[in-house]
């Protein structure tokens, strides 16, 4: 089999997170989807329902019944709220993989880029593990280190400049 249907069952994604951004790689196509880690969720007859993630969310701000939330946006810590920060997730992995009828979870290296004096605490890695498999991943890496390019993730060769972290 060849590279390119190879690639074709394979998804390496790239998740390079602040509280501002989230910017998510496809290696093997080097697609790239860049947008606000915002979630809308709208209420109902007392349900929550998410009717727009990332930009679309960001132009439903002061709409009645509708409240804009940020799992990744706290004055401590990158990772604020685990439940909108999964569905955030989730919803923009969705965006990236290509549409098929079988398409397989992809593998994940998490990047998180802000609050990072000290380095990551064994709690904080693992919970960006688990975000990012509860979100649809098949296996999740938490990367600590410069960014990575898309060849780089495509040979899975990390930079001995920083670490790869796997809880």
């Amino acid at each position: 089999m060849n590279d390119a249907m190879l690639y074709l069952f394979r998804h390496t994604l790239y998740i390079a997170v602040t509280p501002e951004l989230i910017e998510i790689t496809h290696a093997e196509t080097g697609r790239k989807l860049a947008e606000p880690p915002l979630l809308a969720i709208e209420t109902k007859r007392g349900r929550d329902s998410v009717i727009a993630v990332g930009s679309m969310a960001k132009h439903l701000t002061g709409k009645p019944n509708v409240r804009i939330e940020n799992g990744f946006s706290h004055p401590r810590t990158l990772l604020a709220d685990f439940t909108a920060a999964q569905r955030t997730l989730a919803h923009l992995i969705k965006r990236v993989l290509p549409l098929g009828f079988f398409v397989r979870r992809p593998i994940v290296v998490m990047h998180p880029l802000t609050m990072l004096e000290g380095g990551l605490t064994q709690i904080e890695i693992r919970a960006f593990a688990e975000l990012a498999s509860m979100a649809g991943a098949s296996r999740a890496y938490v990367w600590q280190g410069p960014s990575l390019t898309t060849e780089q993730l495509r040979k899975h060769s990390f930079p001995e400049q920083g670490r790869l972290l796997f809880p």
